[in-house]
């Protein structure tokens, strides 16, 4: 892995990609931007506030380099941010919580065969409806071991 021997950002050096962390940002030739090596993903650049901005996304998310690596500023749609934090407790926390409010009212009979299987579908859907939000914050977060890992599966 190449480091900058530059303490600012310019067009001139190469920098670890501060989304799959693997990869490196060359810059683009005839073009004010910055591509990965690994990920493929391109970046704008704001030499003047030492920050690059993810450009091939509709998400806009910024990274501030520091001298010596990446700082990720906050997103600049809080109200998204929100959103998706609320869709996702939601989707995760009402289905489970219909199934065990039904489980509740409506028990099985202790003694008939399958007396578990309401159980065993609370902790399935739980776990179908956690796997949904964890893959909707990755997606929205671009978080690096997991565009690394879709990257390769593309691959």
């Amino acid at each position: 892995m190449a480091q900058s021997l530059s303490t600012t950002l310019n067009y001139e050096q190469s920098y670890h990609c501060p989304v799959c962390r693997y990869g490196q940002l060359n810059p683009l030739m005839l073009m004010d931007a910055f591509a990965c090596s690994f990920c493929r993903h391109i970046f704008t650049a704001n030499l003047s506030q030492q920050s690059v901005c993810l450009a091939d996304t509709t998400q806009s998310i910024y990274w501030r380099w520091t001298g010596q690596r990446w700082q990720p500023l906050h997103h600049a749609n809080s109200e998204l941010t929100v959103a998706i934090w609320i869709l996702s407790v939601g989707l995760t926390v009402i289905p489970t919580t219909l199934i065990g409010l039904i489980y509740q009212i409506f028990p099985p009979l202790e003694d008939s065969a399958g007396a578990e299987f309401p159980l065993l579908w609370l902790v399935l859907v739980f776990l179908a409806h956690l796997s949904i939000t964890v893959w909707i914050l990755a997606e929205f977060y671009q978080i690096p071991f997991y565009v690394a890992w879709k990257v390769r599966s593309q691959a």
